[in-house]
């Protein structure tokens, strides 16, 4: 077992082995998907890529009103699962790729591993953008994630956002263990240079929070509200059908940002606000990452591997509880010229980590064992 932890991420480029010339990249399809962020990565290296999105492979009720859809969903996909693994086999077994990467797709079965690896001959690393020993809630127990430490045991290389989970992974059988913090993509989210009217007026508040809600995220932003400051929220429908604080329901929009209207509400925004969840405390999320990448005003939920990215008061702004969330709004409201100078650094540090050099990173950890 081998466990790998840089001590910073941004760094000079290494020559990974050329022997990995092949990547196909196991993942999502869907729009704004990491995986596909990490596809542009590895053919701006020069890799060829192929991209196999497994998840969207599995069959889904699709009736987002339903409340019993979920679990009818995971009915459906444990039905049809043999069937779709096979699929995902024979696809390998055509691409003979150099180098396999699951992004997640931690619902595989072990015997899938095996013949996947008999398949193609290829090293199998998986990257985990949550963490797999998450618990789930409502109807089940246990963890979110429960075939997440077969993946870990069974794939060569396991890649993990966080410092601690790295330990983790290496206590509970990883072969080789790797801290890759998440990265960003300046085509995904882009720096705006300007915002319309009617842009600024849709889009534009003096703090903006872009996220889902849970109990806690609510616990942090209801002080935000009741001082009145001047609150814009997108995210998914449970913050008007869980959410049990007024100001927050009415700071709601009414629907998710992605992509480019993110750049846009970053542009017409004077502060964005990063709560991280439960599993990412003390580390880092997507939006460390996408909220400097669109040159926006970053306030970051105090985390000691943020920090050591983005350093407070030099490329972000922190709070560590939410009456100093409320304070540090306050504060840096009241200081534009600080808040640009702010949001150029963090802007820079967060191009000189994009998933361009995450990719050229997981492959410097490849050279050697695996192709």
């Amino acid at each position: 077992m081998h466990v790998g932890e840089p001590e910073s991420v941004p760094r000079q480029e290494a020559g990974p082995s050329p022997r990995l010339a092949h990547v196909c990249i196991v993942s999502s399809g869907a729009e704004g998907a990491i995986g596909l962020s990490v596809k542009r990565a590895f053919e701006a290296l020069g890799r060829r890529v192929s991209y196999l999105p497994y998840l969207d492979w599995l069959p889904k009720l699709g009736s987002a009103s339903f409340r019993g859809s979920g679990i009818i969903n995971r009915g459906i996909a444990s039905l049809t699962r043999p069937a779709i693994e096979v699929r995902l086999v024979a696809a390998l077994k055509s691409l003979r790729p150099d180098l396999v990467l699951f992004i997640k797709c931690d619902d595989l079965h072990a015997t899938t591993y095996t013949a996947i690896r008999r398949a193609t001959g290829a090293p199998l690393v998986a990257f985990h953008p949550d963490d797999p020993w998450n618990f789930a809630t409502t109807f089940r127990r246990g963890p979110s994630h429960p075939r997440a430490e077969l993946q870990i045991r069974q794939v060569d290389a396991m890649f993990l956002w966080s410092r601690a989970l790295v330990q983790r992974a290496a206590a509970e059988g990883a072969q080789r263990a790797f801290y890759l913090p998440f990265a960003c993509d300046p085509a995904l989210h882009m720096q705006v240079d300007a915002v319309t009217t009617e842009e600024q007026r849709e889009l534009g508040a003096d703090v903006c929070f872009i996220g889902n809600w849970d109990a806690e995220r609510e616990a942090w932003l209801g002080p935000v509200a009741d001082a009145g400051i001047d609150l814009a929220i997108w995210g998914a429908e449970y913050w008007r059908d869980r959410c049990k604080h007024d100001g927050l329901k009415k700071a709601w929009r009414g629907r998710p940002l992605f992509g480019v209207e993110q750049a846009k509400a970053a542009r017409a925004s004077r502060i964005m606000v990063n709560v991280l969840r439960t599993q990412n405390k003390g580390a880092t999320n997507m939006r460390t990452f996408e909220i400097p990448c669109t040159g926006g005003f970053m306030l970051h939920e105090r985390s000691a591997e943020a920090a050591a990215i983005f350093p407070p008061d030099v490329a972000c702004g922190d709070f560590g509880t939410p009456d100093e969330l409320v304070l540090a709004i306050r504060r840096w409201l009241d200081d534009p010229a600080g808040r640009a100078a702010v949001a150029a650094e963090g802007h820079r540090r967060a191009l000189a980590w994009t998933y361009r050099e995450w990719a050229m990173r997981l492959l410097e950890r490849c050279e050697g064992w695996a192709g």
